[in-house]
């Protein structure tokens, strides 16, 4: 059975079992609360099997052709190609039946937010405006920064050889406003371009100008692709210079259920990709990868000379990834094929002489053939079997619970007013052993929270321990240790004075701590958090393993021998429903600190008494100190030094503060929410069995009492029901032996 259609097979399934529902509710006379709430509860389902979606990241080094390769995987040029490096816009793309692009507009206050956050970097600009009043929206605010910023020294426009960001930023943000202002408000402003606009959004996407107002960007193509289930990531240039965008990629990465990692053929794998490649692999996802070396043909005379990359390449890979999965094709190449009716006169000149290459374009043809074959085995695999599997175990949840509902009531309709007595007191006795277990269900759920909030603490503390903890020793082993090139700055001090050169000293300093949080800080602090998880989940599944059978027992004995049609089914090893850690934080909208917080430090920490009061008091002491001295360039050093001193000793004190701050977060407002919500999923899961039994007793007598005549139509509705929904618990088992089957282990 393919796994299409075991989706399939389930979802009519859970509409059969719905439409069966949906008939109990013309019983006469009974309680139906219980199979309102069923159909609910099959709605639910039937909308979690079709909103679930594959989430695939595409990564790599700027110009690796990463959205040329998600161009041909839905055979067309929709995506920009060539995308700058200051903005990072992750662009989402699924399959639909329209052409449609969405674009997430960011508030004002985000944007001002930024902004300011950027001005503090700049001394020079500090006299030309308020920081902390800037306001994009105003005149004479815009009017202010940007002759400020015309007055900068160019100094500021680099920081270690490469683009400075905050710079680019606050440019960015003065080019675009007139062309967004009409969009920018208080809130967060959504922008739609369809069908025949629909290429109207890569005026935004793909200038920085533009971009850097984005927020989000989702597009739907109604060109086929890999399956309206299946989300693809564009996301920005791994190697870029701003460590934000790095950090934006990794809270995709946390999420999604695929990477496909690009490379160039014209590159091979660089020191960016190895950099990157090892974060990767440190945040525990290195399994999910599949490698696609990017074949530029105008770069390779011959198969042999593409082969030789390929071999180089997936040898240096293998000595990140056992056994890496490396596919060679061109995208470009793909692309052009699909649309050579379409293609310009230039484009189609380049495909023939493509293809006069018989060697290279069949390797070609063939490479992403097997990639895409991989690829619709490996993504569905990754996450169908959590789907799919977790799913059957509710619908014949729902239809067991249902049987049983049905055949109480079959008794209470077929019995006369003599046994009623004999059945009130049967059903009254069990109410009462229902309580007792729900009690004690409760009660050791309630035990249960508190020991596991009990260890998470500790593990929460020892892991942020300023001292001996996983990360903030780290950094600060990074702070003290990072050096900096005295000799560099040297003439800079002579030229442009003493507060400029420790100002530009400060921001090389700044944006290699956060190039370091991001790639090893991150990566850390995701693993942990994703450790803690399972652990959650692995103690509440133990926990109510044991209440799960005593269930199952108590509903047994209230039937006796009549309630069950057809063998329980039981796919989790616990012996109940598994512990869904990714859906109760969506119900429950619970979402870890963002991982953006590890580089706010300097905007959480005294950063703003660092910049503007003790950093200005300190330079001002030295000027004062190096106006004594005669040999004024020994002095400018010696300051400079000094400075640089005091520079790590409050990032330093920064960087603990942060972190225990954090480490709070991290306790109160995303692991102990867990747990809460974990215990009150399972109780709930657990107490629904019951709820669904707790017959009104007074109605019992009721129809107990009645001699209508349509007591006999009442049992042959139900019978007709409990016979169809025995059909489809059979139907259900079979379901569970075709999972078996599709996602039996494959051949080593």
């Amino acid at each position: 059975m393919k796994k299409e259609t075991l989706k399939q097979s389930l979802e009519e399934l859970n509409h059969g079992l719905s439409d069966r529902m949906k008939k109990a509710l013309e019983v006469p006379s009974v309680d139906t609360g219980p199979v309102s709430r069923w159909i609910q509860t099959c709605a639910a389902l039937e909308r979690r099997l079709s909103d679930g979606v594959l989430r695939t990241a595409v990564v790599g080094t700027i110009k690796s052709g990463k959205s040329t390769f998600i161009n041909s995987m839905f055979s067309g040029d929709y995506l920009r190609r060539g995308a700058g490096v200051i903005t990072s816009i992750v662009t989402k793309v699924r399959s639909s039946q329209r052409l449609y692009a969405s674009l997430v507009f960011k508030s004002k206050d985000e944007i001002n937010s930024e902004i300011r956050r950027a001005l503090s970097f700049f001394p020079a600009l500090g006299s030309a405006l308020n920081h902390d009043s800037f306001d994009i929206a105003d005149d004479s605010d815009r009017a202010a920064l940007s002759d400020a910023l015309a007055r900068l020294d160019q100094q500021y426009f680099l920081t270690d050889d490469s683009i400075n960001v905050n710079v680019a930023l606050i440019s960015s943000y003065l080019k675009g406003y007139p062309r967004v202002k009409g969009i920018v408000s208080d809130h967060p402003g959504t922008v739609v371009f369809e069908n025949g606009h629909f290429g109207e959004h890569r005026e935004f996407a793909a200038n920085d100008m533009l971009a850097v107002y984005l927020k989000d960007i989702r597009l739907e193509i109604d060109s086929g692709g890999p399956g309206s289930n299946i989300e693809i990531a564009d996301c920005q240039g791994s190697d870029s210079p701003n460590p934000l965008h790095l950090v934006m990629i990794q809270e995709y990465l946390l999420g999604c259920d695929l990477v496909v990692y690009v490379i160039s053929s014209r590159t091979g794998l660089r020191r960016a990709d190895i950099n990157f490649l090892s974060m990767i692999k440190k945040m525990g996802i290195m399994e999910h990868l599949l490698f696609v070396i990017n074949a530029d043909f105008n770069e390779h005379d011959s198969i042999e000379d593409l082969n030789r990359v390929i071999s180089k390449s997936a040898e240096d890979l293998s000595l990140l990834a056992t056994d890496p999965k490396v596919y060679a094709f061109s995208s470009l190449f793909s692309l052009f094929s699909d649309l050579r009716d379409s293609l310009t006169k230039k484009d189609s000149m380049r495909l023939a002489q493509w293809e006069t290459d018989r060697d290279l374009a069949g390797f070609s043809v063939n490479e992403k053939k097997r990639f895409d074959h991989d690829f619709t085995t490996l993504i569905t695999r990754r996450r169908y079997d959590v789907l799919i599997s977790n799913n059957i175990i509710r619908t014949d949840g729902l239809a067991r619970d249902f049987v049983g509902w049905l055949s109480m009531n079959r008794e209470i309709f077929s019995s006369d007013a003599r046994g009623g007595d004999t059945l009130i007191k049967r059903i009254r006795d069990q109410h009462k052993e229902m309580d007792r277990v729900r009690s004690m269900i409760k009660s050791t759920l309630k035990g249960a929270v508190s020991q596991v909030e009990k260890e998470t603490r500790a593990f929460v503390d020892r892991f942020f321990d300023a001292k001996n903890g996983d990360i903030v020793p780290a950094i600060i082993d990074f702070i003290k240790n990072y050096t900096v090139p005295y000799d560099r700055y040297a003439a800079q001090m002579a030229d442009k004075g003493f507060a400029d050169t420790l100002f530009i000293v400060f921001q090389g300093f700044k944006q290699e701590i956060d190039r370091y949080m991001a790639e090893t800080v991150n990566p850390a602090l995701f693993t942990f958090v994703r450790q803690r998880e399972t652990d959650i989940r692995t103690s509440f599944e133990s926990v109510s393993q044991p209440f799960y059978i005593m269930v199952e027992n108590t509903l047994s004995e209230f039937f006796g021998a009549a309630p069950s049609s057809g063998e329980s089914l039981t796919l989790s090893p616990n012996g109940g429903e598994p512990v869904m850690i990714e859906s109760i934080k969506r119900a429950n909208r619970i979402d870890f600190p963002n991982a953006l917080a590890t580089l706010d430090y300097t905007a959480s920490i005294r950063t703003e008494a660092f910049m503007k009061l003790g950093f200005y008091r300190f330079i001002s002491a030295m000027k004062k100190i190096m106006k004594k001295g005669d040999a004024q360039r020994t002095g400018d050093l010696s300051a400079l030094k000094s400075g640089v001193v005091r520079m790590k000793k409050e990032t330093e004190a920064s960087v603990v503060f942060h972190f225990k701050n954090l480490r709070e977060n991290t306790k109160f407002q995303y692991m102990f929410r867990l747990i809460e919500a974990v215990s009150e999923t399972v109780y709930k899961r657990l107490d629904d069995r019951f709820s669904a039994y707790a017959a009104d007793l007074s109605r019992i007598r009721d129809i107990l009492d009645n001699d209508r005549s349509d007591k006999a139509e009442a049992v042959l509705l139900i019978s007709g029901l409990v016979d169809d929904v025995a059909e489809i618990r059979k139907d259900i088992k079979a379901l569970k032996a075709g999972v078996r089957d599709v996602y039996a282990p494959e051949p080593a």
